[in-house]
């Protein structure tokens, strides 16, 4: 039998690890910034997502608040310059719902039967409106290519 080695806290092994630690100070500097937005803007629901380059991601849930957020970014790298050096622009992305359904594959619509073609036609022959005629042209036309 081999005698027990003494056993090491997994956190020791991580910090002896050069690119542990640097992950570690990055996710702490984006968790400070992250503070940082909470306590000036508590209202908004946005998320700090990445620090690229000079670029500060952050991620809002939806449309509508990423562009009501893309408004407030030179008031919020204001706040973020006094206590973080190096961020020069806000990137707002919205979040994926992975959860979300797929959308629904649409039925192909049935094609448009030669005589009512022929019929779109005669009644563009016939009409003395020059827009109606174009678009009846177009229609027919698009109609007899996609066959």
């Amino acid at each position: 039998m081999r005698p027990p080695t003494s056993a090491r806290p997994a956190t020791a092994w991580l910090d002896d690890e050069s690119g542990f630690r640097a992950l570690a100070a990055k996710v702490d500097r984006l968790v400070e910034m992250q503070s940082a937005l909470r306590e000036r803007f508590a209202q908004a629901p946005l998320t700090v997502v990445a620090l690229d380059g000079e670029t500060l991601v952050l991620r809002a849930p939806n449309a509508a608040w990423a562009a009501r957020l893309r408004q407030s970014t030179p008031t919020m790298l204001e706040a973020l310059r006094e206590r973080f050096a190096g961020i020069e622009q806000i990137r707002i992305v919205t979040q994926r719902r992975g959860d979300a359904p797929p959308a629904r594959a649409h039925a192909p619509r049935a094609a448009i039967p030669s005589s009512a073609l022929g019929d779109l036609e005669r009644l563009r022959a016939g009409t003395d409106a020059p827009a109606l005629g174009e678009a009846l042209g177009r229609l027919v036309r698009r109609h007899r290519v996609a066959r």
